[in-house]
């Protein structure tokens, strides 16, 4: 008797899946995957998918009778780099900090004055400079060895080591200052200390009060300064100069809640136990506002910030994902129907048929609550509902990519598990501390670098932070991205029942159970999917649409 095949084509917004299935047995007999072509729903996501139905026909030399589609619901993913208002630090300032080339070393407190106006002796002066280093450093040498009292030089020119290496004292000095600014100030710290060590005095608001003569009604400012110069070296601090005008313009970038429009990072706190749809609408750095039925928001800059990150180790910014509220005006199984030439059904949706695909998994219970993990969305469905929520692993993508300065395509592959440190072109250290042997040679370029398995090798990530601050980072990320959307999937479908079976493309991730635990009920048992016992974590809403087409047919 000929195969009767039936298709489960499940079009995703990073991949589509189909498998083929004999319908009277009720058993897969091809299945494979592929790159979703153009937004989920568009057209030529239809006809990508119709390609890879026709591709496996061809390999299972059959034709398929008949073909199962749910509705699609595309999902915007992007990320928004909007800078944070400043702290308000008052009649408080920090021109300066962690520059590259700092010179000299220790700590000076005193009144700017311009280098040619330094007074041979009397009150402590920090000198501005703005000639060249073959004239400043003479200049200084000469007022010091007179008895001048220069506690710190600031450079406009990037010469601070050159000055430094020329003076016969332990003159703290800093380059790239904007001496104008700070020549309007009233007073001028200045610290500089070796490379890598963190600075003692102005990271010190007790030090920096008694220095500039603070009330103590301002202990509350001095700590905000001290907390902007954690893990530097160098920095300058002034006070009495010009305060900067916080802004009152609309915010350009905001998400709108039942209260009303708030900002990204108000957005972000409230999102973590938000129920599902309750910000209807967003907009991103001036731009039109967009109407999503869901959105998920990480705020990438308080993570790295909660972690403590040296400065500079990781970017600010905020990543989104919004589920658009339709799919368009053509159905997808009119679309796919005629890409086919083939009849095609409509499932209630594609939780359903998660659901109905991933409760063949052997061992599943008759009650499982299935979390299928997209690259756009993650679905929580069980027997008594389903609930689809933005943030997937498109998200997760883009929020390591934002969080380390890297290309999507980078932080790809860096999201998925643990990294190195390559230390030479042959040894590395892992996140344990322990030291391996590389299974082939990396270039040098590639030596103090952190590294990932990539699709060619090793893969350079970055060099701001090591092996054991990208372990916190990473698992921090797929907490705020899966945990948040699993987290609210659950509250908003009720008690999670029994066990919550893990399925899609994200569940193969090695850390993603770990993750999942963490916002489960003591109680709940929890496993990864393996559809129809042969398919694994993946397929399992063209599983659920395969069977749907056999019931059909």
């Amino acid at each position: 008797m000929p195969l009767r095949l039936v298709a489960g084509v499940d079009i995703g917004n990073a991949t589509t899946e189909v498998v083929l299935a004999d319908a009277l047995t009720r058993t897969p007999v091809a299945w494979d995957r592929t790159m979703t072509r153009g937004p989920k729903g568009s057209p030529s996501s239809i006809q990508g998918a119709a390609a890879l139905v026709r591709r496996l026909a061809r390999r299972a030399s059959a034709e398929v009778t008949l073909a199962a589609v749910a509705p699609l619901r595309p999902v915007r993913t992007s990320t928004a780099t909007v800078p944070e208002p400043p702290p308000d630090t008052g009649r408080f300032a920090v021109p300066v900090a962690g520059v590259a080339s700092p010179g000299g070393s220790g700590v000076g407190v005193g009144r700017p004055v311009p280098l040619g106006e330094v007074p041979a002796a009397g009150e402590p002066v920090v000198a501005l400079v703005a000639a060249g280093y073959r004239e400043a450093a003479p200049r200084l040498r000469t007022l010091l060895a007179a008895g001048a009292r220069i506690v710190a030089a600031l450079l406009a020119a990037d010469e601070a080591r050159l000055v430094a290496n020329r003076l016969d004292a332990p003159v703290p000095v800093v380059d790239g200052v904007d001496l104008a600014a700070v020549a309007g100030a009233a007073l001028v710290a200045v610290e500089v200390v070796p490379p890598g060590r963190p600075l003692r005095r102005l990271t010190d608001p007790l030090f920096l009060a008694g220095s500039f003569g603070a009330a103590p009604a301002e202990t509350g400012l001095l700590r905000r300064v001290a907390r902007r110069l954690a893990d530097v070296s160098s920095a300058v601090v002034t006070v009495g100069g010009p305060v900067s005008a916080r802004s009152s313009d609309p915010l350009p970038s905001w998400v709108r809640t039942p209260s009303g429009a708030v900002s990204l990072v108000e957005a972000a706190r409230l999102s973590a136990d938000a129920r599902p749809g309750a910000f209807p609408q967003y907009a991103v750095d001036g731009g039109e506002p967009i109407e999503v039925a869901d959105l998920a928001l990480v705020d990438v800059g308080a993570l790295t910030s909660s972690l403590l990150f040296r400065a500079g180790a990781g970017t600010g910014g905020y990543a989104l994902a919004g589920l658009l509220p339709s799919a368009g005006p053509v159905p997808a199984d009119e679309l796919l129907a005629e890409a086919l030439d083939t009849p095609v059904v409509r499932a209630p949706s594609e939780a359903a048929a998660a659901l109905s695909g991933a409760s063949t998994t052997p061992g599943a219970p008759p009650d499982v609550v299935v979390v299928d993990l997209g690259g756009g969305t993650v679905d929580v469905v069980g027997p008594d509902g389903e609930q689809v929520l933005a943030g997937g692993g498109d998200l997760l993508t883009a929020a390591v990519a934002l969080g380390l300065d890297v290309t999507r395509g980078v932080a790809e592959w860096a999201k998925r598990g643990p990294a190195v440190r390559v230390e030479t072109p042959q040894l590395a250290v892992q996140e344990d501390g322990d030291k391996v042997f590389l299974p082939a040679p990396q270039s040098a370029g590639a030596v103090g670098w952190l590294a990932a398995p990539g699709p060619a090798g090793m893969l350079p990530i970055t060099v701001r932070i090591g092996p054991a601050e990208w372990r916190a980072f990473r698992l921090a990320l797929k907490q705020a991205v899966l945990g948040t959307a699993v987290r609210r999937g659950l509250a908003a479908a009720g008690d999670p029942g029994g066990t919550v079976l893990v399925v899609g493309g994200p569940a193969g991730d090695d850390e993603v159970l770990r993750v999942v635990d963490a916002v489960l009920p003591d109680g709940v048992g929890l496993g990864r999917g393996n559809v129809a016992g042969a398919l694994g974590h993946r397929y399992a809403v063209a599983w659920g649409l395969a069977l749907r087409a056999a019931d059909d047919l």
